[in-house]
């Protein structure tokens, strides 16, 4: 068999790359229904409730369904929870449960560190792992229990020996045992950072990002704007991708500081190549694409370490 070219073989090499690059940054189509359930807000529940008794992070879910305000949620709206496959009745109940459960189990955790402590103790005393109660000498005297003065009995050697017998062992100075379980965790917090990016193009934002109306999800927002409207780079970076891509028409993928990486689809020319360096405001490309409905438009998405994220809670 003849030995593959140098050429060839760094060719390859190059292509395995920038499918890599695209399987991580480029635009994801889905045409398929989400998976998930619509949860409809009884009295006194939050958005922090629901995403606790549903198991989903508070993050995914107010950036699915637009929720920038964790008040707005009010009695009677509708959530879209992801993944799920059943409707909890009553979330309050639900959480309550869990945390219920969570005391005991807690509880249970602390006894069996407090046991393996006292365990410990006894084997830096030398004594077996077994012997829980710390003998005494018979000539030693038993420890005072109260600080009073008061004249201690005399003691036989046989009923000092029984008495020692039920002392229990003395913790090392220094160690403590916590005897109420930690149940509370941390408050989750949302992540909007609104001035990180700009706005790559002046206009009406026609799809947001999240669930639709049929059920779809999409990873960007649309926003409309007129015909040769200039499409600006939304933060300083690296162009790594500047090139014609199915479904997605003209396309420009950059690379941002902190794993952030913005796409550009729909664009009607390119003026930027790979691996050219940006500056937040420049001038990448200009708007011409139309919808069904003779609309320009861009499609507008950003990523953090690959994953999409709701470009509003990034944009002022």
């Amino acid at each position: 068999m003849e030995k593959i070219k140098p050429d060839l073989a760094s060719g390859f090499f190059i292509l395995l790359a920038l499918l890599f690059i695209l399987s991580c940054f480029s635009p994801q189509l889905q045409k398929t229904q989400a998976m998930g359930i619509y949860h409809r807000v009884k009295k006194n529940e939050t958005v922090r409730m629901i995403a606790r008794a549903y198991h989903v992070k508070l993050q995914d879910l107010v950036e699915m369904n637009n929720i920038t305000d964790l008040n707005s949620i009010k009695e009677g709206s509708v959530i879209f929870i992801p993944d799920a496959n059943q409707v909890i009745d009553d979330v309050m109940v639900h959480v309550k449960t869990m945390d219920t459960a969570a005391n005991l189990t807690a509880k249970k955790d602390n006894s069996d560190n407090a046991n393996k402590l006292t365990e410990k103790n006894v084997r830096k005393e030398g004594k077996p792992a077994t012997e829980a109660p710390a003998l005494v000498n018979k000539k030693e005297r038993l420890p005072m229990v109260t600080s009073q003065k008061t004249q201690q009995p005399k003691v036989t050697p046989s009923e000092e020996t029984q008495a020692a017998e039920v002392i229990p062992a003395q913790k090392p100075p220094g160690e403590k045992i916590d005897s109420k379980p930690k149940t509370k965790l941390p408050m989750e917090e949302i992540q909007i950072e609104k001035n990180r990016f700009i706005w790559p193009v002046r206009g009406s934002v026609n799809t947001n990002f999240g669930i639709q109306p049929n059920k779809t999800y999409h990873n960007w927002i649309k926003i409309v704007s007129p015909a040769k409207t200039k499409v600006k780079a939304a933060a300083s970076g690296t162009v790594i991708f500047s090139s014609q891509l199915k479904n997605y028409g003209e396309t420009i993928i950059i690379r941002h500081k902190d794993n952030f990486a913005t796409v550009y689809t729909h664009l009607k020319k390119r003026y930027v190549k790979t691996d050219q360096n940006i500056k937040k405001g420049e001038t990448i490309a200009i708007v011409g694409e139309t919808d069904d409905a003779g609309n320009a438009y861009i499609n507008f998405e950003i990523r953090l370490q690959g994953k999409a994220r709701n470009p509003l809670f990034f944009l002022p």
